[in-house]
């Protein structure tokens, strides 16, 4: 092993902290043609997110604002603060504007190879060291001087590649399965808005529900009421799933059962209601949540067409939340009279799930393999970092 400071197995680091397109005597286009403005909101868990809300400005600005030149493959995009240290490896040709919160990182390839350098900066020990060099206290985040300063240890490039090698094949596989999944999603989308273009069938999620679920958090003051029993879903875990069967927290049996009333049945629809408003997923097995959500208990003919429905009405469910600026919130009242177009006759609704249902089937078999690959790629991390 070699010691080195990440600023010297680098030849690029691109930083524009408080650049804004006024200062450069333009502004945002905001046309989806134009060039994509990456920011730390678009990086998490190794993947480019939320891109649809994301800024758009056109070659002019790109030309005044990327001053130290294009993103190339093989660049690491990495998070400075709000999150401090998300990561994404480009690995196909990107054009896009470098904004707020993001670095670029680029590997010196005779000292170090993208890809090892990418997984050692995702493993616990760096991200620990990362988290030493940071700043704050509401916020943390970290300074180019700071990051340049990082100490860490590369082997050979031999043993880089043979690391390599193990790992990509995961990470590739990861990535596959997740753009299968958003295609099969593009796809029931495409069927199911063919399916409902003629229907005029209005009704309250009331009217519809078995039961309509807020969650709540069991005390944190009683450790034992969390474990690993049963997933305990918060908004963060909802970020382009479908189906949640993995949790960043779960609760005990415990902490569970001292709220039985909060328990959600596998395919209940969960709908992020403070906050973040308007995210929609499914649990994959038995759930409880936190009170930022509300969830839908519905007869099995519903479950996907309304989930597909309550998903095309994501920004009027942000739109609805009442409060201040920061924090919108859609009360359960207000949730339960949202109303939602269904078919008002079972042959329809038969004939669309028959179709729907091996659909999401298969949606929730590749989630699942993803997870345990997810769980097979930080062991290796630990094993090899």
């Amino acid at each position: 092993m070699t010691k080195y400071r990440l600023g010297d197995v680098l030849t690029i680091i691109m930083d524009y902290r408080g650049k804004t397109p006024k200062k450069l005597g333009l502004d945002w286009t905001e046309d989806k043609n134009d060039i994509v403005a990456l920011s730390a909101k678009n990086l998490k868990n190794g993947e480019l997110i939320n891109l649809d809300k994301s800024h758009y400005g056109n070659s002019a600005l790109y030309n005044k604002w990327m001053k130290d030149g294009d993103i190339s493959v093989g660049d690491i995009l990495m998070t400075s603060e709000a999150p401090l240290g998300e990561l994404f490896l480009v690995d196909k040709p990107i054009k896009a504007i470098l904004s707020q919160r993001i670095f670029l990182l680029r590997p010196n390839n005779s000292i170090v190879l993208p890809w090892y350098l990418y997984f050692y900066m995702s493993s616990k020990n760096f991200q620990n060291r990362l988290n030493g060099h940071a700043t704050g206290t509401t916020v943390i985040g970290i300074k180019q001087k700071e990051l340049r300063n990082i100490e860490i240890e590369l082997p050979s490039l031999s043993i880089q590649k043979s690391i390599v090698r193990k790992l990509v094949p995961i990470s590739k596989k990861i990535e596959i399965n997740k753009e299968i999944n958003a295609n099969l999603l593009e796809l029931i989308t495409l069927i199911w808005s063919r399916y409902s273009q003629n229907i005029s069938n209005k009704v309250p999620l009331k009217k519809i529900a078995k039961d309509i679920v807020t969650g709540k958090t069991p005390s944190t003051k009683i450790k034992a009421n969390y474990g690993s029993d049963i997933p305990f879903v918060k908004i963060p875990d909802m970020h382009n799933k479908v189906f949640i069967d993995e949790t960043l927290q779960s609760l005990s049996l415990l902490g569970a059962d001292s709220q039985k009333n909060k328990y959600l049945p596998a395919n209940s629809i969960m709908v992020s209601c403070i906050g973040t408003p308007g995210l929609v997923s499914l649990t994959g097995s038995i759930a409880q949540t936190n009170q930022q959500i509300n969830s839908l208990v519905l007869d099995e003919k519903f479950i996907y067409w309304v989930f597909l429905e309550l998903r095309s009405l994501s920004n009027k469910i942000g739109n609805l939340g009442s409060g201040g600026t920061t924090i919108k919130n859609l009360n359960k009242s207000d949730f339960s009279k949202l109303e939602v177009v269904v078919p008002d006759n079972d042959i329809l609704l038969d004939k669309f799930n028959s179709i729907a249902k091996p659909i999401f089937e298969s949606i929730h078999t590749n989630s699942f393999e993803t997870n345990k690959l997810n769980q097979l790629k930080k062991r290796l991390l630990h094993k090899f970092f």
